[in-house]
């Protein structure tokens, strides 16, 4: 039985960053059930993303933009906005790690079992036994599944496919807007070249992880109305999970990507989040192993490494009036009056780049865009004391810090 000093189940973006990160340190296997280096996803960052991680190659296109609309708003987000090709860049991760001699090896995971020294795993072909297994295999690890470790979760859900443009040589533009259909679907329009397009519809989806396939023929209808004939180059699907595990670690097991909830709710931010998080993520792993410190609390402590507590509990609150938003009669008016109201600082949600002072702009613009009567109308009545809690821990949170700084209390106010 081969042994490993780290074994990744799961080659996605969190697995391959993550591989590469650990491989000149220890001897990595990394498995994937599906051929590694492929994907269904579709991509944007931003261009100081794309320099900092070195993913430059593989931008197919520029705008200055993300449009947002609804019904009777628009709301263009300025900022140095970028389009992946999602196929260069798992190719040139799987270059990187084939580089630092990462194992790679196209294997399902199928069990696992506590030895001494660690755990053994079971795949569709082999075994192995490693002191540490990082699983980033998304939310329906079976790791998860087997221990139950799903406390809430809630997905944005989404199928498309690259088209051809019709227009030749005319590229379209960055941007998202609702269908105002009753089950609250949306478009999301990702411009890969003059030629190539990636659309898709989505739709949140609270306390289930949804079926993308459900959406197949919500595509089918809006490509036959707004792109009659496209040709259809390869298909589009999968879940942006967030949502809280009971333990985001195990005993010699860390959860890490959508395995590990990593998505904050009310942003689909998966594929930026594992760009922001797994050099942070990869540090605090080589610690747990250089202490010798596998056990599950030492291992849960990489959790709150990568997660701003102040920023979660506001992003609890987002989200639940995104949801309740894209449910009321407006079909998300009142978001997209919010991101107007934040005017130049709205980028800094899609980013998921928020400190407290960010934070206290946006609780207090999104009140006067939409007001505290009209929001509460929108929040169901048994949901109601978790938004107020949240609230009033987030105005305490934001008192404290102004008190440690030394500034007056009533200055909060201005």
């Amino acid at each position: 039985m081969e042994r490993f000093d780290i074994i990744i189940s799961g080659a996605g973006p969190a697995g391959l960053t993550t591989a590469i990160e650990l491989a000149s340190d220890y001897k990595v296997l990394l498995i994937e059930k599906n051929k590694p280096g492929t994907t269904t996803a579709t991509w944007y960052s931003y261009a100081d993303r794309a320099k900092e991680y070195d993913l430059e190659d593989a931008v197919a296109m520029r705008t200055d933009y993300i449009k947002f609309t609804s019904p009777s708003q628009t709301h263009f987000m300025r900022d140095d906005c970028v389009i992946f090709d999602h196929n260069k860049v798992l190719a040139n991760w799987l270059k990187k790690a084939n580089a630092l001699d990462v194992d790679i090896r196209q294997e399902e995971f199928i069990s696992y079992r506590y030895t001494e020294g660690g755990v053994v795993i079971n795949t569709n072909k082999n075994q192995y036994s490693t002191p540490l297994l990082i699983d980033t295999m998304g939310i329906n690890s079976p790791i998860i599944k087997q221990n139950k470790l799903i406390k809430r979760k809630d997905a944005w859900v989404i199928y498309g496919a690259r088209i051809k443009n019709a227009c030749k040589g005319k590229a379209c533009q960055l941007e998202y807007y609702p269908l105002n259909d009753e089950a609250n679907t949306y478009v999301g329009i990702h411009p890969v070249s003059n030629d190539e397009t990636n659309i898709y519809v989505f739709k949140g989806q609270k306390n289930t992880l949804g079926n993308p396939d459900e959406l197949k023929e919500k595509f089918e209808q809006v490509l036959k109305e707004t792109n009659p004939g496209a040709e259809k180059v390869e298909t589009l699907t999968g879940s942006i999970v967030s949502g809280m595990l009971h333990k985001y670690a195990l005993n010699n097991i860390v959860f890490f990507g959508s395995s590990g909830m990593l998505n904050p709710d009310g942003c689909g931010m998966g594929f930026n989040e594992v760009l922001k998080q797994h050099k942070v993520f990869a540090e605090e792993v080589k610690k747990c192993i250089r202490s010798n410190k596998l056990d599950q609390r030492s291992l849960e402590k990489i959790s709150d490494k990568i997660r701003n507590q102040e920023v979660v509990h506001f992003q609890k609150i987002i989200g639940a009036f995104s949801l309740y938003f894209i449910q009321s009669a407006g079909k998300w008016d009142g978001g997209v009056k919010w991101l107007n109201a934040m005017g130049e600082d709205s980028k800094q949600w899609m980013r998921n780049e928020m400190d407290l002072e960010w934070l206290k702009k946006a609780n207090l613009s999104l009140h006067s865009a939409i007001p505290f009567t009209e929001t509460v109308k929108l929040i169901p009545f048994n949901e109601l004391p978790f938004i107020m809690g949240q609230l009033i821990r987030f105005a305490n949170k934001a008192i404290l810090s102004k008190i440690r700084q030394n500034v007056k209390v009533p200055e909060l106010m201005k």
